[in-house]
């Protein structure tokens, strides 16, 4: 079966062609330019002339028969709208795929938004009250989010949208960030919050980051990821979607904290110079998962947190080790009545020290 998109100009046509190719499909491209800039990325190409010219269908009609074409799909919005009604008696055996331009966008705002007010329930428990986000920009967070790898569970993004309209003033520093899928978040609600500059620390480095407490099939993934395509994916995402004062350190926790705490500023090619709190209102320890790793991390980040601060350790609910688990059980056990509240979301342990 062989689908055709018309106008393959558009470069929504050509996304929608490499999808269905991944798929084994077979795909076609038409458009009405002399000249179309998407030709290449179709299995076969044609020209159509413009759908209000006369002869368009009997020109629609050969381009079907010659290529055997069994579904149309258009992401234009005015061609699906003159095609919907006329396909039908037309070129009955054609098929016009999806419910057009204008349904699939407004059916996308309305899912995102169904999927805010949810979330919103959602973050406010988490959080211990109704939470200052508008479901606009939860919506919106909850979308862009899913744009960028990484194993972040939603109830997890949802607790830290519920806990850090609740923080103090200060810094939200992250460790480990690979793909900066939660960087985003923890940068976005912290800007939209006013909470503080967000600083995210990760080496981006194959030998760092193998655990060597988890199984060999675990230690054994690290060497799939390429790390200079990782930092330089981090880089795209936080780029595109980073608000307010925010910065990252290409270097190991320890490195990273002796100049936290020495210099007060970092610097970066890409997001120059950012002047930091020096103390701490949200953590994020999502480094290494070896208990060793993860003390070391919070020996050396968790007595910057400031009252009223949160502590998140990620993984706490770890299937391939336990590091996480002991670490936090121990710094629950140590702060003793300075724990406010402790729960987990997501896999990981949130803890809100006393004010």
């Amino acid at each position: 079966m062989t689908i055709l998109v018309f106008p393959s100009a558009l470069e929504a046509g050509a996304k929608f062609a490499r999808e269905a190719g991944q798929w084994g499909r077979r795909v076609v491209g038409a458009s009405s330019l002399e000249v179309d800039p998407n030709a290449a990325a179709f299995d076969a190409w044609a020209r159509l002339p413009f759908i209000g010219a006369p002869d368009f269908f009997e020109a629609l009609e050969a381009l079907v028969e010659r290529e055997q074409i069994t579904e149309l799909f258009t992401p234009h919005a005015p061609t699906f709208h003159l095609l919907e009604p006329l396909l039908p008696d037309r070129l009955p055996g054609l098929k016009l795929l999806g419910p057009g331009p204008f349904r699939r966008q407004m059916d996308r705002v309305t899912k995102a938004l169904d999927e805010g007010r949810a979330g919103l329930a959602k973050a406010s428990d988490y959080g211990g009250s109704p939470s200052p986000l508008p479901v606009e920009f939860l919506a919106g967070l909850l979308a862009q989010v899913e744009t960028i790898h990484g194993e972040c569970a939603r109830d997890k993004i949802l607790a830290i949208c519920g806990v850090v309209p609740s923080a103090p003033k200060g810094d939200i520093v992250e460790i480990g960030a690979l793909f900066g899928k939660s960087s985003y978040v923890l940068n976005r609600v912290g800007t939209w919050c006013d909470v503080g500059a967000t600083l995210c620390v990760d080496p981006w480095n194959l030998g760092l980051s193998v655990q060597t407490d988890a199984p060999t099939h675990i230690q054994e993934a690290s060497s799939g990821w390429d790390w200079d395509v990782v930092y330089a994916g981090f880089l795209v995402s936080m780029l595109g979607c980073a608000t307010g004062d925010f910065n990252y350190l290409r270097m190991t926790s320890e490195d990273a904290h002796g100049q936290y705490v020495r210099d007060r500023k970092v610097t970066s090619r890409e997001f120059g110079a950012t002047t930091m709190a020096g103390v701490i209102a949200v953590l994020h320890l999502d480094g290494n998962h070896d208990e060793s790793a993860v003390a070391q991390d919070f020996a050396l980040w968790g007595p910057l947190v400031v009252p009223g601060g949160w502590i998140i350790f990620d993984d706490y609910n770890w299937p391939h080790g336990d590091g996480p688990r002991k670490v936090a059980d121990r710094a629950i056990a140590a702060y003793g009545s300075r724990v406010k509240r402790s729960f987990v979301a997501g896999g990981a342990m949130f803890v809100n020290l006393t004010p």
